[in-house]
């Protein structure tokens, strides 16, 4: 990486690497945990409902609580955070990845490889995927994009990416689980109407709004291009444990191998370099992270 004249030494991206490093080692056992955990308890609520044993409105508040905890762990997946290189656990990455987004209806293969390309091309807006999602004019429009379909534009990336081959071959390996999630729900709601739509449908698009909004939208909102500067810091009034602390998730655009329960103590650790690097926000990042609500009203 070339560096600017403007920045001392001490800031190098070499430096900021070694940091960076000492922070992506360690197991991503939390991940791993919410990620199956949450699948299980999605998939325990039918029998649970269709035998009397719990009530369906709770089946839907505890189906839609899952929705929202379902794609951070396929997004460590994505990264391959659980095998971290080491090619005997790459199954790991893959049996998560795809077990948690059954909940949200998504193939994984597609979300892997179109959040490859949002990493490479973040807020250009011919080649992000994610670029209509971040770049929307108010949290309102997003939520209704995500909900009438309009954001989801696999098909534009297709074209726009025919000529990767890795690309083409994973978006042709999705197309059977795509169509499962699609059939599946139609014959469900055939047996089990209210249950398939309040367990399912529903919480899916809950689940799919909640990421939206706090994984692609709030975290890009106002960046621009640059290693530096196309994610940043933010607060708002909900603490950071209610929105899986997304005001943190410029460091992952940063350095994707540090693990999501691991920014915390990196982002304290090269708090110094992101202020160095003129990182949007980075002056409002407290010193202190751990615990911290980064609560703004």
């Amino acid at each position: 990486m070339k560096e600017s004249p403007e920045i001392a030494a001490e800031f190098s991206f070499k430096n900021e690497k070694v940091i960076a490093k000492s922070f992506s080692q360690r197991f991503q056992w939390e991940m791993i945990l919410i990620g199956l955990g949450q699948a299980v308890i999605w998939l325990s609520l039918w029998p649970l409902v269709l035998n009397g044993l719990l009530d369906l409105w709770a089946g839907f508040l505890i189906a839609s609580l899952c929705a929202c905890f379902a794609y951070l762990p396929s997004h460590e997946a994505q990264h391959g955070n659980y095998s971290r290189g080491n090619p005997k656990l790459r199954w790991l990455d893959s049996l998560v990845g795809h077990i948690t987004l059954i909940t949200l209806k998504f193939p994984y293969h597609i979300l892997r490889i179109t959040h490859m390309k949002h990493h490479a091309y973040t807020n250009d807006p011919e080649k992000d995927p994610d670029y209509a999602n971040a770049h929307n004019t108010s949290v309102f429009k997003v939520v209704k994009n995500v909900l009438d379909g309009s954001t989801v534009q696999f098909d534009k990336y297709l074209e726009v990416f025919q000529n990767d081959k890795a690309f083409v071959n994973s978006f042709h390996q999705a197309i059977p689980i795509a169509l499962f999630y699609k059939a599946a729900p139609l014959v469900l709601v055939v047996f089990f109407p209210f249950e398939t739509f309040l367990l399912w449908w529903l919480p899916s698009k809950i689940g799919s709004v909640y990421t939206t909004v706090f994984f692609s939208y709030y975290p890009h909102l106002g960046t621009s291009t640059g290693r530096y500067q196309n994610t940043r810091f933010w607060s708002h009034l909900m603490p950071r444990f209610f929105n899986h602390s997304m005001q943190l998730h410029f460091i992952h655009h940063l350095h994707p191998g540090i693990g999501h329960y691991d920014e915390p103590k990196a982002i304290e650790a090269l708090k110094p370099f992101l202020v160095a690097r003129k990182v949007p926000g980075a002056d409002d990042i407290p010193d202190r992270i751990t615990f911290n609500p980064l609560i703004k009203i």
